[in-house]
């Protein structure tokens, strides 16, 4: 049998009727959109077994037995998941895929090619550490790499000479033919000889934690500086991103990812407490990278390189990100910088302060179209213009669109009408001839291609809290004794920005953050009617948190049944319905009560 893609699995899961399969075995009634019925795995006399075809998933509050149709078959029938999964798609008429020949050969050589890239990186490990990696420990401690450093990230050396890793392979007996094709020898006239010679070996695995390639930085003088694994079976490039398998847990938890092109720029940061950071192996930026990286969170920071072509990549990147749906912002570096000198050369507190100020994608075009014209000109401040007014035009949310049109004539020195009305002339398709059209961008990159997302709801709403707090300030005491804290917020400036409050203190980031804020129309309607709202986003915040963990959690494959963590996710996500079902009665019955409630 095939092993089960994810995909299969899914169509699987969404073909069945959860209903259907539990109420073959259990007598289930309706209760509003759930249905419940006696738990048929412990005894009781009153229900409290639910089953939410919505969500497609079964819980029982008396034993705590939870999951998906799979994991019912699972408990009910003692099966594994295999077996369970496989049951259900026979049952509902879906063909269970089978491994040709060749799709059993190519499995095989995969795995073969990833055990011998794990030997190589033992290999390569214990080199550093031995009296042969003595020039590469010196020059990683020169780049501020501690052996703490050097152990988390699995560092290794490849020592100079031709055909080392050919004599340690030929002593394990591993095939010197899946080491070539793993891209780890080659073939040359008198035999195989090493890829990597005299370098510092960063390993490479997949987010999964698997060894799929390696990255060589050259300690001599020698060229190139650096050297990748070949594209190989388990190794593509344009499909890799350095780093997740140490990193992705603290990417999902902050739903951030800090992006950087280099290992050292991603182990600098990491040093520096930026624990949510991924590299794109120094190669051009691709829609592969950004699907994988949104399989994680929502939102990016883009830390190129300072210099023109670190500005050119970002440019390409935040196109890519934005059409994959990712909220981004970019943090920039002054020519010459790189994330890893900047990190080595500040405190932790000054990297995560650059981290914090990163521009959102809109505020970073407009900066950029401004710095490849002299505005000081008639030519200069038309052509930036027009780069600006394609920005503007491609913003969907009026009131964001409105906010930034009224920035962008601020640094243009322009009248925010005249550039409003360019703008909805833009969007109408009503651009016509321009007289200046012989004026071109000198940004190759053209700026209008790239999607601009909108504001999300709930970004509006802590802004809008905000606009009440600084607008009358002895709110914030009402908002602290009815449970709320800075911990609340999901954008970061804005949590920056009511730590500071509820300190009393205040810092350049503060300031700018408010004085946006205060920029803006003092807020109408009830203080209590946007605390509603602000209550109704952090629910449904945990909501779709606890939802992906519990997706997460089904595909788990060994042990599913008996996972704790399932049963107090699920519980948590009941109670929590229950309370906003509550809360959406009570602001219902109230005149003027309203708020969006997951």
């Amino acid at each position: 049998m095939a092993r089960l893609s994810d995909q299969w699995i899914e169509q699987v899961k969404n073909s069945v009727d959860i209903v259907s399969v539990i109420g073959r075995h259990v007598n289930l009634r309706q209760a509003g959109r759930n249905y419940v019925g006696l738990c048929p795995f412990h005894s009781e006399k009153t229900p409290s077994f639910t089953v939410n075809p919505e969500k497609r998933f079964f819980y029982c509050f008396g034993c705590g037995a939870g999951g998906s149709a799979i994991n019912f078959i699972m408990r009910f029938n003692n099966l594994s998941f295999t077996e369970a999964v496989v049951q259900l798609a026979e049952e509902s008429g879906i063909p269970v895929p089978q491994l040709s020949q060749g799709e059993s050969r190519e499995r095989e050589l995969r795995e073969r090619l990833m055990a011998i890239n794990q030997l190589a990186a033992r290999y390569y490990y214990s080199m550093l550490r031995a009296a042969p990696g003595a020039q590469a420990r010196r020059y990683l401690a020169e780049r501020g790499i501690s052996p703490v450093l050097a152990r988390t990230f699995y560092l290794g050396y490849a020592p100079g000479g031709w055909d080392n890793l050919v004599k340690f392979l030929e002593g394990q007996n591993a095939s010197l033919e899946d080491a070539a094709a793993a891209g780890l020898i080659s073939q040359g006239q008198r035999g195989y000889v090493d890829r990597f010679r005299d370098r510092i070996i960063f390993p490479i695995c997949d987010h999964l934690g698997r060894f799929i390639g390696f990255g060589g930085r050259i300690i001599s003088d020698g060229h190139p500086k650096y050297l990748n694994t070949t594209e190989t079976p388990v190794f593509h490039k344009g499909r890799t991103v350095y780093g997740l398998n140490w990193t992705k847990d603290a990417i999902k938890e902050a739903n951030r990812a800090v992006i950087v092109e280099g290992y050292t720029d991603l182990i600098s940061l990491y040093s520096k407490g930026v624990r949510n950071v991924a590299a794109s192996l120094g190669t051009a930026f691709t829609s592969a990278h950004a699907r994988l990286l949104g399989r994680f969170t929502e939102h990016v920071t883009i830390a190129f390189d300072g210099d023109q072509a670190g500005q050119q990549a970002t440019m390409r990147s935040m196109q890519l990100l934005s059409e994959a749906g990712l909220n981004v912002r970019v943090a920039r570096l002054a020519p010459g910088q790189d994330p890893d000198g900047f990190a080595r050369s500040h405190t932790e507190e000054d990297v995560q302060a650059w981290l914090d100020q990163a521009q959102p994608l809109v505020e970073y075009l407009i900066s950029h179209a401004l710095a490849q014209h002299n505005v000081e000109t008639r030519e200069g401040k038309l052509a930036a213009s027009h780069e600006v007014i394609s920005v503007l035009a491609g913003i969907e949310n009026a009131v964001e669109r409105d906010e930034y049109i009224r920035y962008a004539a601020g640094k243009l020195q322009v009248h925010q009408d005249s550039l409003r009305a360019d703008v909805n002339k833009h969007r109408a398709g009503n651009t016509g001839p321009r007289p200046d059209s012989h004026i071109k961008s000198r940004n190759r990159h053209t700026i209008k291609r790239v999607r601009i997302p909108t504001v999300s709801h709930g970004e509006l709403v802590e802004r809008d809290l905000l606009r009440w707090i600084l607008h009358q300030p002895e709110l914030l005491d009402d908002f602290t004794a009815q449970g709320f804290s800075a911990e609340d917020f999901s954008t970061q400036e804005y949590r920056h920005l009511v730590s500071l409050l509820a300190r009393g203190e205040w810092d350049e980031l503060g300031a700018s953050t408010a004085g946006d804020i205060l920029d803006l129309d003092r807020p109408t309607g009830k203080w209590q009617e946007y605390v509603n709202q602000f209550q109704a986003v952090i629910w449904k915040r945990r909501l779709s948190k606890i939802e992906e963990k519990l997706s997460s959690l089904e595909n788990e494959r060994k042990g599913f049944d008996i996972h704790m963590e399932l049963y107090v996710l699920l519980k948590e996500y009941y109670d929590l319905r229950r309370t906003v079902f509550f809360s959406k009665e009570k602001h219902a019955a109230r005149p003027g009560g309203r708020g969006e409630y997951a």
